[in-house]
């Protein structure tokens, strides 16, 4: 069941698929110049998944930023995971799909939201297609 509101924090555990279908959604809302790929979060500028780890719906699902001593090297966290591999596993997806979804490679460092969010709903149609 894909939640509709992000403020919804039942019990509800969503898949990995739910989570990504959330996380499209979020990054429209997100104001070009504040969507950056070049870091998870920090100064006011992220990734997709940094947001996401701001956002209350996505902290109720157990993702989380670490930080070190410095802002700007935060990184994602989840179940005991960190990096790649957290957001691997909190997306149900592999590393190299992460990778393909939230980095330059897949497209450019400061990508539009519409693109970004265009990109994560195509990655779920493909996946989910068979």
């Amino acid at each position: 069941m894909l939640l509709k509101n992000r403020s919804q924090f039942e019990s509800h555990i969503a898949s990995g698929r739910e989570r990504l279908e959330m996380l499209a959604a979020l990054v429209e809302t997100l104001p070009p110049e504040r969507l950056s790929l070049a870091r998870w979060f920090g100064f006011g500028k992220g990734c997709a998944v940094g947001w996401a780890a701001n956002d209350p719906w996505f902290r109720a699902q157990g993702l989380r930023l670490g930080y070190s001593d410095d802002l700007a090297h935060c990184r994602p966290e989840f179940e005991h995971r960190s990096d790649w591999a957290a957001v691997a596993s909190f997306f149900a997806i592999t590393h190299g799909e992460a990778q393909h979804l939230f980095t330059a490679a897949g497209g450019g460092s400061k990508p539009e939201p519409a693109v970004l969010a265009r990109r994560i709903r195509d990655f779920i149609a493909r996946r989910h297609a068979a």
